[in-house]
C-alpha cells in the first residue's frame, strides 16, 4: 500500500504498540517532538492488529509482552505479511524470546530502558531502509 505511506522528509507514520501507559506516552512524545506522526497506539495485540488492517503506517514499534492473548511477536508476523516494517522495544533479555522475535525479520531491537537518541537512531535507520 505505497500510497498510504507519508515518508516525506524523514517523517514517518508510526504505530506504537506498548502495554505500559507511561512508556507508550514517552515514546509518543519522543516521536512527535522529532516530527513523526503517531497514527495510533495500542496496548494489546488485538488492538494493534485492528490498526494494522485499517491505518496506513510506515513502521510499527512493538513491545514483545502485551496485555491480551497476542504478543508483539504475533503482531510482528501480521505486520510482515502486510508489508509493514517493525522494530521491537523490549525489556526481555530471554534468548528464546529474542530468537522468536528475530524470526519475524525486524528492522531492529531497542532494549528498555532506552534514551530518546537511541529510539530516534533506530527509527532513522528504519526510515532509511523504508525509503530504499
Amino acid at each position: 500500500m505505497p500510497d498510504q505511506h507519508s515518508n516525506v522528509n524523514g517523517r514517518l507514520r508510526v504505530l506504537v504498540v506498548e502495554d505500559e501507559w507511561l512508556v507508550a506516552d514517552y515514546i509518543v512524545d519522543v516521536l512527535e517532538d522529532a516530527g513523526h506522526e503517531v497514527v495510533a497506539t495500542a496496548s494489546t495485540g488485538e488492538q494493534a492488529l485492528g490498526h494494522l488492517e485499517r491505518t496506513g503506517i510506515d513502521i510499527a514499534l512493538l513491545d514483545i509482552t502485551l496485555k491480551g492473548s497476542l504478543s508483539g511477536i504475533d503482531v510482528a508476523r501480521a505486520a510482515r505479511v502486510s508489508g509493514i516494517p517493525h522494530v521491537f522495544i523490549t525489556g526481555s533479555g530471554d534468548p528464546a524470546t529474542r530468537a522468536a522475535a528475530e524470526a519475524t525479520g525486524p528492522l531492529g531491537f531497542i532494549q528498555k530502558p532506552f534514551s530518546p537518541e537511541r529510539l530516534l537512531s533506530v527509527l532513522g535507520n528504519a526510515g532509511a531502509h523504508e525509503a530504499s
